[in-house]
């Protein structure tokens, strides 16, 4: 296995144990639109970075 495979796991559960915790304080909503910003952000990101790839591509 390589080290991304564990930092995969590694970020899953943590993602898994913040959204059992906002489940118990009743803040699941807020949880899951964080959790959408988040991804927005980083889909954000790797277009840029695709984008800038593309273009100056050697």
């Amino acid at each position: 296995m390589s080290i991304w495979t564990f930092v995969t796991l590694f970020a899953a559960a943590y993602i898994l144990l913040l959204a059992r915790s906002a489940w118990k304080q009743g803040e699941m909503r807020q949880f899951l639109w964080s959790l959408l910003a988040f991804g927005v952000l980083a889909a954000l990101l790797a277009l840029v970075i695709g984008v800038y790839a593309l273009l100056f591509e050697t």
